[in-house]
């Protein structure tokens, strides 16, 4: 018998730079997804206080297409991003949408040896079966990716920081 676990993770980064300058390129979801060579901002919409932030993305496989409509639901300056993707894929061949479950992304900073720690916890909300078979299979892919996307934040952030000193 499989057993089939509902796909989560926590992934870390160090960063050199200050935990203000992490967190507000942070703010903006063209700063979370630069660089991504998958997913791409098409649309964004940004609020004063960073709830309410939204982001349509796209991406485009060999596959399917996926549009992922995202929201800042939770915003404290200088600690904590907890944002909810919504996501809908499109297989090729098929025509039709197919909606997956929901994900929320957690991004806490902390300063840390004169840096900031950025962690990052993903929960996936209820999927249903035939998708946490697909991110079962999909499980290093997925991981290569958010860490890739913490690897981009952390370029950025320091490059932006060393052009600031």
């Amino acid at each position: 018998m499989i057993v089939l676990q509902d796909p989560t993770g926590e992934f870390t980064v160090l960063i050199d730079a200050p935990v203000h300058a992490v967190f507000e390129h942070c703010l903006d979801p063209h700063g979370m997804y630069v660089g991504d060579p998958m997913m791409k901002v098409v649309e964004a919409t940004l609020t004063p206080d960073g709830v309410g932030t939204g982001a349509l993305l796209k991406a485009k496989t060999p596959v399917f297409t996926e549009t992922v409509a995202i929201e800042y639901t939770e915003v404290v300056p200088d600690e904590r991003i907890v944002f909810k993707g919504d996501a809908v894929m499109v297989w090729f061949g098929l025509g039709r949408g197919i909606s997956i479950a929901t994900h929320v992304l957690t991004w806490t900073f902390h300063p840390e040896d004169g840096g900031t720690r950025l962690d990052l916890a993903v929960d996936v909300q209820n999927p249903p079966t035939w998708q946490r078979f697909f991110d079962r299979l999909l499980d290093k892919s997925s991981q290569k990716m958010f860490n890739g996307r913490l690897a981009r934040i952390k370029a950025a952030t320091e490059e932006q920081a060393t052009a600031a000193s």
